[in-house]
């Protein structure tokens, strides 16, 4: 049975860093929805990507609300192969799932990329073709302990709806937020993990970086020791992992060997740029 495509309009476009954007896309009343994409492949091809679907000819069809839990992600169709079939590409959902109205991606523009040239060329009202959201980076419905989030670059897009759903509820547990970026130029969403922090007292988030410049004072290096160092201070923890894949195959590794259960404390998530 063909996958149901769904369709929303690109709003707008924000620059967040270097090379990282979010954009925003407009879900209507009844997402619209179309037959096809079976059996779609999301291997890379080096046929160019289809342009954005002007939005008179994408007309909306009377659909369920869509709904998603915080971590999941869509995929989204980027262009056509020389056989006709669709280019899909991941991107995880930087929104959450209140703003009901509204989707956004927020991803790393890379030069010659498919996905990258997609969205680089949209334009306020046309449409993007999508399946989803799906996955199972999400979170537990329950804590009982504390809970560590673990991010690099643009893996952190997954984790702020993730944190704002944890933090919301009635738990004991202490939240962190340990991030890994590597220089300032790539460091965004401050006014949001400073709200989360203003809110929640319960909430620590770290930042390092890896290659800052000179005078930069706060914290300096990758995440995976940070994280390791704090392990003997957690009270039952769980862990989310997102990002560079080479980090979360070194940090679960790391956790496992100290006696972390890697099927009930560790989620992960790679990305890939």
């Amino acid at each position: 049975m063909p996958s149901r495509i769904h369709l929303a309009k690109f709003l707008s476009r924000r620059s967040l860093a270097s090379e990282t954007v979010e954009f925003t896309f407009s879900l209507p009343a009844g997402v619209a929805g179309v037959a096809g994409l079976a059996g779609a492949s999301a291997a890379p091809s080096q046929a160019a990507a289809a342009g954005p679907v002007p939005s008179s000819a994408a007309p909306w069809l009377s659909e369920a609300e869509l709904k998603f839990r915080p971590g999941q992600f869509i995929s989204v169709q980027v262009g056509i192969d020389d056989d006709q079939n669709p280019i899909l590409r991941s991107y995880s959902l930087a929104s959450p799932p209140q703003r009901r109205a509204e989707l956004a991606i927020v991803l790393r523009l890379i030069p010659q990329g498919l996905g990258s040239q997609f969205f680089d060329r949209l334009r306020p009202g046309d449409s993007m073709r999508f399946t989803g959201p799906m996955g199972f980076f999400v979170n537990e419905l329950s804590h009982s302990g504390d809970v560590i989030y673990v991010a690099t670059g643009t893996g952190i897009a997954p984790i702020l709806p993730m944190l704002a759903e944890t933090l919301d509820r009635p738990e004991p547990g202490r939240v962190s937020l340990y991030w890994g970026l590597r220089s300032e130029d790539e460091v965004f969403w401050q006014d949001e993990l400073a709200a989360l922090q203003s809110r929640h007292p319960r909430f620590s988030p770290y930042i390092y970086l890896s290659q800052p410049r000179t005078g930069w004072t706060r914290l300096r290096g990758r995440v995976t020791g940070p994280v390791l160092e704090a392990l003997p201070t957690l009270r039952t923890p769980t862990f989310y992992l997102c990002g560079n894949g080479k980090m979360i195959e070194e940090l679960k590794a790391s956790l496992v060997s100290r006696g972390i259960d890697r099927k009930r404390q560790i989620r992960t998530e790679a990305f890939f740029d």
